[in-house]
């Protein structure tokens, strides 16, 4: 074991958080559905959706059994929603192909929807205590600053190399208690901004502390330009505010999740409902009652809302392809992303006799 390895190993011994819920009682199955939640989404977050995520499928033939809609609700909120797909899709390549047991090879997991090598080592060590490096944003950048890779000038170094540095420090033993231990550490300590550097432990052998060049490593990533996207949403109700909603198609980050029609082009909502071969008649519209504007990734998108009210029942306007009519207390069954419920909420509270 090298000095850094026990210094971080020390460190985290004191420092380090040891009461996550998916640390208590802990399996292959709690590690992996945690380590697929903890992808892109901060630590506190995941736990407000841990334990009732597995309060309702507690083991992977359960997540295996359940309805896409089903566990797409139940990561309502998450965001990402692509990685609830992952999660059900690789429930049934374990139940069908490893008889429910979780594979312990970096290849293998790796083989499985949403595992990529890093999620695959973080799996391997806190579910079996293995030995296995990992390269998460945390840990990247405690081996770049204390390296001095990857910043200025000539310090840019492969990927390949990286690996090859946290694969150094992984120790043979206390794989579990060292991964833990170093993502803490680029999480607690080690930040992006204002990072711990007085108090550091490995502080005397880092050489961006040394050469006073902390702010410099890693290198920033290029400021991604802000696409600017208008979107024509859609509200369709009945005479029982039952929704009409779509399900999207398999690409995009909303794949496969219902939502509500769109007004694409200069379409018009008649036309749209024509398309769909829907009445015309019986309805009241309200164009563009509402507008929003917010952030997903590097799009600022600007919403304009237009809703439609029928005056009769969705059994007798017919259901278009591709779509369902739900009631509204039923939407929570339904994998709708947040944006979308709120959509919906808004567009009765807007349509509804005051």
């Amino acid at each position: 074991m090298d000095w850094f390895t026990a210094q971080i190993l020390q460190w985290g011994r004191i420092h380090s958080r040891k009461n996550l819920p998916w640390q208590q009682q802990r399996s292959p199955y709690r590690v992996w559905v945690s380590e697929i939640m903890l992808q892109q989404t901060q630590v506190a977050t995941v736990i407000k959706y841990f334990d009732r995520f597995i309060d309702l499928f507690p083991d992977v033939f359960s997540l295996h059994r359940a309805s896409r809609d089903e566990v797409l609700s139940a990561w309502h909120g998450l965001g990402y929603y692509r990685r609830a797909l992952n999660l059900h899709e690789t429930a049934t390549v374990i139940v069908r192909k490893h008889s429910g047991k979780f594979p312990q090879t970096i290849s293998e997991l790796c083989a499985l929807p949403g595992i990529g090598r890093s999620t695959a080592g973080s799996i391997l060590a806190a579910a079996w205590n293995t030995h296995a490096p990992i390269l998460d944003a945390n840990v990247r950048r405690v081996l770049s600053r204390f390296h001095g890779v990857n910043g200025p000038g000539l310090t840019k170094i492969s990927d390949r190399k990286l690996w090859e540095i946290a694969e150094s420090h992984t120790p043979q033993d206390f794989g579990r208690d060292y991964n833990q231990s170093i993502m803490d550490f680029g999480a607690l300590w080690c930040t992006l901004a204002k990072p711990k550097c007085a108090q550091c432990p490995v502080n005397l052998n880092c050489i961006a502390y040394q050469n006073k060049q902390v702010a410099e490593f890693p290198t920033k990533k290029r400021t991604v330009s802000v696409r600017l996207t208008t979107i024509r949403a859609c509200v369709v109700f009945d005479q029982h505010f039952d929704c009409l909603l779509r399900q999207r198609g398999s690409a995009g980050i909303y794949a496969q999740m219902w939502d509500t029609p769109e007004l694409v082009g200069r379409v018009q909502l008649r036309s749209l409902l024509q398309r769909l071969e829907l009445p015309t008649s019986d309805l009241e519209i309200l164009d563009r009652v509402d507008e929003c504007s917010y952030r997903i990734s590097n799009q600022k998108i600007s919403e304009k809302l237009t809703i439609a009210k029928y005056s009769v029942p969705s059994n007798k306007l017919g259901t278009p392809a591709n779509t369902c009519w739900t009631p509204f207390s039923a939407l929570n069954s339904k994998g709708l992303s947040v944006r979308t419920k709120k959509r919906i909420q808004l567009a009765r509270t807007l349509v509804e006799p005051k």
